[in-house]
């Protein structure tokens, strides 16, 4: 089964998910870390299936 999520990805390299869930979990878990979305980390959405992230569909740089 295939399914969309939202990734917290760090500024590093961006090759880790840090922490998984809907858009408003990932800005809140962003917010309660002390991350910056676009200096600390960035926001991608998911195509998961299996477990498995197949393709990223989005990518947030920045929030208002």
């Amino acid at each position: 089964m295939r399914e969309t999520m939202w990734s917290v990805e760090l500024a590093d390299d961006y090759n880790d998910d840090t922490f998984n869930g809907t858009y408003e979990e990932c800005v809140e878990y962003c917010k309660n870390m002390e991350y910056s979305i676009g200096n600390d980390c960035r926001l991608a959405k998911i195509l998961v299936e299996n477990g498995c992230v197949i393709e990223t569909l989005e990518i947030v740089d920045e929030i208002e």
